[in-house]
């Protein structure tokens, strides 16, 4: 664990756009559909329960639809995330990816009081976890603070979609309360 730098190096195996499903923030939807013009209810898909391991049963971004819960994440294939370019395996987003893809593998170290320890890897990271690399923990520390403001946001919307009794509500319908997409605008022809 380092407080002022941890020891990593992407090799660009793959693990993290091919086995790790991100569940992005609606910033980080936001920032993906600025950027880049990318069209939200194309890259986004809501996975049920039975379709996603590792999440609490309390996470509080479980959307709710009828008798079933959602999350909301980036769409995959059989060949990773939705964009992992499928000939030169690189992020065609790299500059807008989501927060949670700017941060892995590494995980955050806080005492219970909240206070800063520093970065590790991740204890079940499927990546070779090469160390040949140094990270400086200060812009990882402010990333993952900026995810936090941004989870609270999340949890705030969820919390009034949820409260939503429409009886033709759907998952994609959460994507509205948050980005107003233009299909018919030049750049998306």
């Amino acid at each position: 664990m380092g407080k002022e730098s941890v020891r990593f190096a992407c090799h660009h195996c793959g693990h993290c756009c091919t086995e790790v499903v991100c569940l992005p923030t609606p910033w980080d939807v936001i920032r993906m559909v600025r950027m880049e013009g990318a069209n939200p209810y194309e890259f986004l898909e809501f996975l049920t329960a039975e379709e996603i391991t590792g999440v609490e049963d309390d996470d509080p971004t479980w959307l709710e639809v009828g008798d079933e819960r959602y999350l909301m994440a980036l769409r995959r294939s059989a060949d990773g995330c939705h964009f992992l370019d499928k000939k030169t395996r690189y992020c065609t987003i790299y500059e807008a990816r989501p927060i949670l893809c700017r941060l892995y593998p590494f995980a955050v170290q806080e005492t219970e009081e909240g206070e800063f320890l520093g970065f590790t890897l991740h204890d079940d990271v499927g990546c070779p976890k090469n160390r040949d690399g140094v990270h400086k923990t200060a812009p990882l520390y402010a990333l993952y603070q900026d995810d936090c403001l941004h989870q609270t946001d999340y949890q705030d919307l969820v919390n009034v979609f949820n409260a939503r009794t429409d009886a033709d509500k759907r998952p994609e319908d959460f994507i509205e309360m948050f980005v107003h997409y233009e299909k018919s605008s030049p750049s998306h022809n």
